[in-house]
């Protein structure tokens, strides 16, 4: 089912900060998107171990068995002193510690866990964990809860309003951080094909640990007169979150998994709008989610200034939607967009509020487009170099004009700007005006990009290609990419200045907590942000038809020979060492994309990138000249990446051509499987060959990460390898510190302004 057109609303509309920062759960936020899921299909619960002592420090598993598999969630409690608790992501040290396990957990692997989960960023996990995070306990509510349940008492409802959770989490990593099984591995699962299903699914069972917690420390305490939660406190309470900066750089590094999610939502909104008629069970529902609305809005409390003023529009504007809907839906057609068209007179915080309360009767309409959010973004990532520069031109006129109206020769227009700080490698934001860094910028400013490719290719001839542009230009790689992406994924762009002087980054971060489901937005500043996950929500017990099923009761992170990344730690780190050597970003995103290929495939890529790295900081590598790769080279060694990525540019192989000397050729690999079309591609050296494909890699691999400064032959060749499956690379320390070295590099000193911004001013213990 597709809406027609006039029902949709355009991305110049969409993609404004200010509209993203009043965004409200829907529907297909991913923490509904699980709990529907698992409700369908009758997913069982219970607790096999429950190690907790007297003090409240042990560990504990919580199970969850779909219909094919299995995932248990593995906590540890621990003894934190109160001067210990901190909600920074710098933290070392907290309340309790989680790991969620693909499968079921052997004692081997929970005596593992134990060594290594409670460090966090300090230890290690392997592909076994889908997820690694971390919770404080809120000092008020907690130990207000247990003093209450061990008097045989309920807390008081008013304390529980006030602050909501009894637990709050620092951070949820997932999709391989810290040795943790890439997104790859669990994709194509039906109940993790969703966006963060198993970081919901990590957080979910955490609320059932803290309440768990609680009851038992109340227990301890009470003895035979504690009490356990009444069901509707239970359900009251949800899992806080505090996040900073740190969130916001995401979605702008994402563009076609924003696009897909801002685009599941608007096809949403439209296909309810394209309705004819309202029925009655739909009208009953959209009423209930509405009275819930409204007590929901009179229950949120902020002390912030913005989100105060935007609370109270919000607030009136729920009220107007109420009267306005008493005679609902009448008896004109299209009742559901007659209620749209109406509620464009109100705030944006209520324009977005009606959004989620239409979507929620409709689920039969929409809830499939769930399975349309998640993103295989490698698909859009190779650059079509045969584009012509004229075409390219047009392309950043009409789906850039925002960008190009802005004028970056005042200084408000660039007078922020992205970097990476070096004291704790969190994202922060500066003053391009008052601090120093700004030549190690993120490549965040979009806008400005987009402004400065516009203006690169003023003096190319329309039917030059691509092709020849970015050999000449290769600064301007990462713009192209995104000008291409963004042809095909309207939704793909932010459009707004991210470097202005007013440009507010919890704007960004709003949008990305509300498509996870979370409510209760109160920011502590313009770059930090309070939440509430799965406040309301149903508890495990509450997941089946009748009285309940709870039951209350992998690989290893490094080997003798190295480190083991997973794959997203590969990319990431070599395109940060790449970056900090001295490649364009849009090269270095190459090199990432370059060694996880390799890597991924069973090859020591990080180790021959990092060699090549530094050898070229004492004496770099040339550049191709020319896209005719057959002309004389010069005797330096060509870079593998630059000439991988105009091979690239240029498409499929067709012939058999001669280059060289390349420098570390083991590089051009995965360059030569891009290309290899439906047969697969030969790459010749002295002394051997290697072929290439889609699946895989075939010959002397062993002998060509020996090479250097060689002659290749690059053939294509009928049919490539069979499709491997590749084991993770254990890394030596070396190459890891080595390139860990490099990625340095981009990073920013930190200053007290910067601090302040991150939160170290911020006390977030309630």
């Amino acid at each position: 089912m597709s809406a027609d057109e006039s029902f949709r609303r355009p991305p110049s509309e969409v993609m404004r900060m200010a509209r993203m920062g009043s965004a409200h759960p829907t529907r297909l936020s991913f923490l509904r998107v699980m709990l529907r899921r698992m409700r369908d299909e009758g997913w069982r619960f219970d607790r096999p171990v429950w190690e907790i002592d007297a003090q409240g420090v042990g560990r504990a598993v919580y199970r969850a068995k779909g219909p094919e598999r299995s995932y248990c969630l593995v906590a540890f409690a621990h003894d934190l002193p109160p001067e210990m608790r901190s909600d920074r992501v710098i933290a070392t040290r907290w309340d309790a510690t989680f790991a969620l396990f693909d499968g079921e957990p052997t004692r081997a692997d929970l005596d593992r866990l134990e060594a290594n989960v409670p460090l966090q960023e300090a230890g290690r996990v392997g592909p076994s964990e889908l997820s690694l995070s971390r919770a404080n306990r809120s000092v008020r509510l907690f130990d207000h809860v247990v003093a209450r349940l061990a008097e045989g008492q309920q807390p008081d409802p008013d304390e529980v309003e006030a602050v909501g959770y009894l637990m709050r989490t620092t951070a949820v990593y997932g999709s391989g951080k810290f040795g943790a099984a890439d997104r790859a591995v669990i994709a194509d699962r039906p109940e993790m094909a969703a966006p963060f299903q198993a970081e919901m699914l990590s957080v979910w069972l955490t609320r059932e640990f803290t309440v768990d917690l609680a009851e038992h420390l109340a227990a301890v305490r009470g003895g035979a007169k504690a009490a356990r939660l009444e069901k509707s406190m239970r359900r009251s309470l949800g899992v806080g979150n505090s996040t900073g900066l740190g969130m916001a750089p995401f979605l702008v590094r994402h563009p076609v998994l924003l696009n897909n999610w801002m685009a599941a939502k608007e096809e949403a909104l439209a296909r309810v709008r394209a309705l004819p008629q309202a029925g009655a069970k739909e009208v009953a529902e959209f009423r209930v989610a509405l009275l819930d609305a409204i007590e929901n809005a009179g229950l949120w409390r902020s002390e912030h200034s913005k989100q105060v003023c935007k609370l109270g529009e919000l607030r009136h504007d729920l009220e107007r939607i109420d009267a306005r809907t008493e005679a609902f839906p009448g008896t004109d057609s299209h009742p559901w967009d007659r209620l749209w068209r109406w509620g464009q007179g109100l705030s944006l915080e209520g324009q977005e509020a009606l959004l989620a309360l239409i979507l929620e009767p409709h689920g039969a309409v929409i809830d499939d487009l769930a399975a349309t959010m998640s993103a295989d973004e490698a698909a859009s990532f190779r650059i079509d170099g045969g584009m012509s520069v004229g075409a390219l031109r047009a392309l950043l006129e009409k789906h850039y004009d925002w960008a190009l109206a802005i004028d970056f020769t005042k200084p408000e227009s660039a007078a922020r700007f992205w970097y990476v700080s070096e004291e704790k490698l969190e994202p922060r934001l500066g003053d391009r005006q008052g601090e120093a860094g700004a030549e190690r910028e993120q490549p965040l400013g979009i806008a400005k990009l987009a402004f400065e490719l516009h203006a690169a290719l003023r003096v190319w001839a329309d039917e030059a290609t691509l092709a020849e542009f970015l050999l000449a230009r290769p600064d301007q790689r990462l713009m192209a990419r995104r000008a291409q992406i963004a042809a095909s994924h309207p939704f793909a762009e932010v459009q707004d200045n991210l470097l202005a002087a007013e440009m507010l980054p919890i704007d960004i971060m709003r949008c990305k907590l509300a498509f996870f489901g979370a409510s209760r937005f109160d920011p502590r500043s313009d770059k930090w942000v309070r939440i509430s996950l799965f406040q309301g929500e149903p508890h495990l017990s509450e997941m089946s038809q009748g009285d309940g099923v709870m039951d209350l009761g992998g690989a290893g992170a490094a080997s003798p020979d190295g480190i083991a990344l997973s794959d997203n730690e590969v990319e990431s780190l070599c395109f940060k060492a790449a970056r900090g050597a001295g490649l364009d970003w849009g090269l270095a995103e190459e090199a990432g994309q370059a060694t996880r290929w390799l890597a991924a495939h069973g090859v020591d890529g990080p180790t021959t990138l990092l060699h090549h790295l530094l050898a070229a900081k004492d004496r770099p590598a040339s550049v191709p000249p020319s896209l005719a790769l057959l002309e004389p080279q010069s005797s330096e060694p060509l870079c593998p990446i630059h000439l991988g990525a105009a091979l690239s540019d240029l498409g499929q192989l067709r012939s058999v051509i001669e280059v060289g000397p390349v420098a570390a050729p083991m590089l051009l690999l995965p360059f030569l499987a891009r290309i290899a079309g439906a047969g697969g591609v030969e790459l010749g050296f002295e002394g051997g060959s290697v072929s290439v494909g889609s699946g895989g890699i075939k010959g002397d691999v062993a002998r060509l990460a020996m090479a250097n400064a060689a002659r290749v032959i690059l053939a294509p060749i009928g049919q490539g390898p069979a499709l491997q499956s590749g084991t993770r690379v254990a890394l030596e320390k070396s190459t890891v510190g080595g390139l860990s070295a490099l990625a340095m590099e981009t990073t920013v000193p930190a200053t007290e302004q910067s601090r302040s911004d991150a939160g170290a001013k911020i006390d977030d213990n309630d």
